[in-house]
């Protein structure tokens, strides 16, 4: 199993400038910030319930070309996952500018090719979020983007 040291110790250097949640969940956008800041990924985190508050911060730091982890629930209210990730796709930002992690619990009709094959998808994680399956996941792009930089 993974700790928490292990993670903190591969990272050194926090990768992302910060780290939003947006879940319309207060309790899940919470457990899932504190999993953020105990792999240490980010200088940053900012928790949203609102997801168009959240859309709206979130472009604030992409045009100020800050790198960004998204933790994105697809099933919300007045704005879901899908049309956020729609508005984030019309961007011109660098597609290793932001990473999107889908953490949701709904599964079918959301999860339809727009949503799998988005550039900024790195991954779709079940609810409950396991701090075991971010870390790994964290870790294994670390460690691509450490052998590319190597080989170049």
């Amino acid at each position: 199993m993974l700790t928490n040291e292990i993670v903190s110790q591969k990272m050194q250097k926090t990768y992302f400038d910060v780290a939003y949640v947006i879940d319309d969940s207060k309790i899940a956008g919470k457990i899932h910030a504190k999993i953020v800041q105990k792999l240490n990924v980010s200088d940053e985190i900012k928790n949203y319930s609102d997801p168009i508050l959240g859309l709206k911060d979130l472009v604030q730091d992409l045009v100020t070309y800050k790198k960004v982890l998204l933790l994105i629930d697809l099933d919300m209210p007045n704005l879901n996952g899908a049309d956020l990730l729609e508005v984030l796709s019309k961007m011109q930002i660098d597609s290793q500018q932001l990473s999107v992690y889908i953490i949701s619990s709904t599964i079918g009709d959301f999860l339809h090719k727009e949503i799998l094959y988005n550039r900024f998808v790195r991954r779709h994680l079940t609810k409950p979020l396991k701090e075991e399956e971010l870390a790994v996941h964290q870790l294994k792009l670390l460690y691509r983007r450490n052998r590319e930089r190597e080989a170049s």
